[in-house]
């Protein structure tokens, strides 16, 4: 039984059709809740190259203050001859950058491999929720000065 018939037969036919045209009015306009929508619209709230030599040790964390995103890129910036590395929490107070990181992207300094690209990690929500907090992912890269490109995406 789909919704028109269950409406029919609980409120009359009158009663589902006016249900039903409120319902269909509100749908077309909510967007979702702020703090995890539900929407359509793929929107950038992060991009292009990310700085870390204002931070001790040169680790730096995505955003300072909680943002949710859908879909994050990592990429060691080609032409820089330095590895990122991509870790949590622990990586700010670590000693050994190493140690913390759980991924580390490599360049591609001189663009002889793989069409010019350097290493990429993606990560995204599978239920496209905007589930991944960016002030959990730190990035440190070897080289002081060098600057990673991130990307993230929301979905409102």
């Amino acid at each position: 039984m789909n919704r028109r018939e269950l409406f029919q037969k609980a409120l009359g036919v009158g009663a589902a059709v006016a249900a039903a045209s409120i319902l269909r009015g509100q749908s077309q306009s909510f967007t979702g809740p702020a703090g995890g929508s539900r929407g359509s619209q793929l929107i950038t709230i992060l991009t292009g190259p990310f700085d870390t030599s204002s931070y001790p040790n040169g680790v730096r964390p995505v955003t300072d203050t909680p943002q949710f995103a859908t879909y994050v890129r990592i990429q060691a910036h080609p032409g820089q001859e330095g590895k990122i590395a991509v870790g949590g929490p622990a990586m700010a107070s670590a000693g050994g950058v190493a140690d913390a990181a759980f991924l580390e992207l490599w360049p591609n300094w001189d663009g002889t491999v793989d069409n010019g690209r350097s290493d990429t990690w993606i990560m995204s929500d599978p239920g496209w929720l905007n589930t991944i907090n960016l002030a959990d992912l730190f990035i440190c890269p070897e080289i002081a000065g060098e600057t990673p490109v991130v990307t993230a995406f929301q979905l409102l």
